[in-house]
This record gives C-alpha cells, sequence and structure tokens, in this order.
C-alpha cells in the first residue's frame, strides 16, 4: 500500500462538492476490474470514484505557469532514509504481485 501526502498552498475560497464515505466508490467502477498486469494493453487506468477537483483560477489549468514542486518526505529523515522507505515500499509490492499471482494460480 501505499500513501501520497499534498502540500495545498495559496489562499483561495473554493468549496469543492467533495464526496462521502460510504459512497465515493462503486463496485462496477471500471478501474476496479482494470488488469494493471495486461502488458499488451494501451488502454489509460480508469479512475474510481467522482472526478478530481478543477480550479478555475487562471493558470491552474494544464499548460499554466509552472508553480513550486515540493517533496514531501515520507520519513522526514533525509533521502537516504527516504530511499530505504522506497525500497522497503517497492519490495513489499512486489512480494504482494508474488503472492496474488500465486493465489491466481491457484484457482483462487
Amino acid at each position: 500500500m501505499t500513501c501520497f501526502n499534498f502540500n495545498v498552498t495559496g489562499g483561495g475560497n473554493a468549496t469543492p462538492k467533495g464526496t462521502t464515505f460510504p459512497g465515493a466508490y462503486a463496485l462496477s467502477d471500471p478501474g476496479f476490474h482494470f488488469d494493471i498486469y495486461d502488458t499488451n494493453s494501451t488502454a489509460s487506468y480508469p479512475s474510481v470514484g467522482p472526478a478530481a477537483y478543477k480550479s478555475t483560477i487562471p493558470g491552474s489549468e494544464a499548460g499554466g505557469p509552472a508553480k513550486e514542486r515540493v517533496v514531501i518526505s515520507p520519513t522526514g529523515q533525509g533521502a537516504e532514509a527516504d530511499t530505504r522507505y522506497y525500497r522497503q515500499q517497492n519490495a513489499a509490492i512486489q512480494r504482494q504481485v508474488a503472492m496474488d499471482a500465486w493465489f491466481d494460480s491457484m484457482g483462487g
């Protein structure tokens, strides 16, 4: 499982509609049935749930002026610790993929 952190900045008074849980997703959403392991597919992953909020502030759309990029450390302990963290996360994902493949090979 991977977690993302966002640093929301700026002033503004937008009030996006938002969503509720439960109810934000449906098992019928195409993203839940998308085969991420199909190396022959050229299809893009169809996101599940409601559409992402799009700002109406000029320049915030695609192609607008570049914004400062802020990288938030998952460990707060520097680049080496972050690298170890990401390697551990990747190893855990690879173990999960292998376990899924094993279960699939058993018919489950």
